[in-house]
């Protein structure tokens, strides 16, 4: 279901409308456990149908209503929908039941920042960043929200470690540059620019940098 409709031939087409029927049949019959409607919320939510992955992940926690999968997945649900405040009291009623799901205190603290909050952001990033320390994006995340508040010593140490663990990024490299250029480090910032010109030759961004660095930024 992940792949888009237009992609699949004829032919395949056809045998996944039959896969997903006699899916859709076998979820059916098992209603009465949680699985089966958070199954069938995932596989509507893949196939764009918020309507009805809302009302199965429903009836997976009427049925459980400790089921954490089918909360989360229903909170991330609503923050796609900017249904932020629903998303939010599902997100700490996890975290309130399961403290070592660790990988919620990340979707809280980014849904915080499109909140506009950035206290709460950046306590549950740092949450994030202490227990899941082998995942790049999640100390980019918390660096971006560190620099925004004005800690750029702090956010500088979380870009280098997202570098470390995934150094060809692009937006981790770009981070890294516009964090040295904004504090007046351009020869820090002019290295960081040659690697990305190094690792992406055809990609703009490294060799605009690199100009601007390089004429002073003017």
């Amino acid at each position: 279901t992940g792949i888009p409709p237009d992609m699949l031939k004829p032919d395949q087409k056809k045998a996944l409308k039959k896969a997903l029927a006699e899916y859709e049949r076998a979820m059916d019959y098992s209603l009465d456990f949680s699985f089966a409607g958070y199954n069938l919320g995932n596989l509507y939510s893949a196939l764009g149908d918020p309507g009805k992955a809302e009302k199965f992940y429903k009836e997976a926690l009427r049925i459980d209503n400790l089921f954490y999968p089918a909360k989360t997945n229903l909170a991330m649900l609503y923050n796609r929908q900017g249904r932020n405040e629903e998303a939010e009291k599902l997100f700490l009623e996890v975290l309130d039941s399961n403290p070592g799901f660790y990988e919620v205190n990340y979707s809280l603290g980014l849904l915080y920042a499109e909140m506009g909050d950035p206290g709460r952001a950046l306590t549950y990033l740092g949450k994030a960043a202490k227990t899941m320390p082998q995942r790049a994006r999640v100390h980019y995340n918390y660096g971006l929200i560190l620099q925004q508040q004005g800690r750029s010593t702090e956010a500088e140490k979380e870009f280098v470690r997202a570098l470390q663990l995934e150094p060809a990024s692009m937006d981790y490299l770009y981070a890294m540059a516009d964090h040295y250029m904004k504090r007046g480090k351009l020869k820090k910032a002019r290295g960081i620019a040659l690697k990305m010109i190094e690792k992406y030759p055809e990609n703009p961004i490294g060799r605009k940098l690199l100009n601007y660095i390089d004429s002073g930024g003017r």
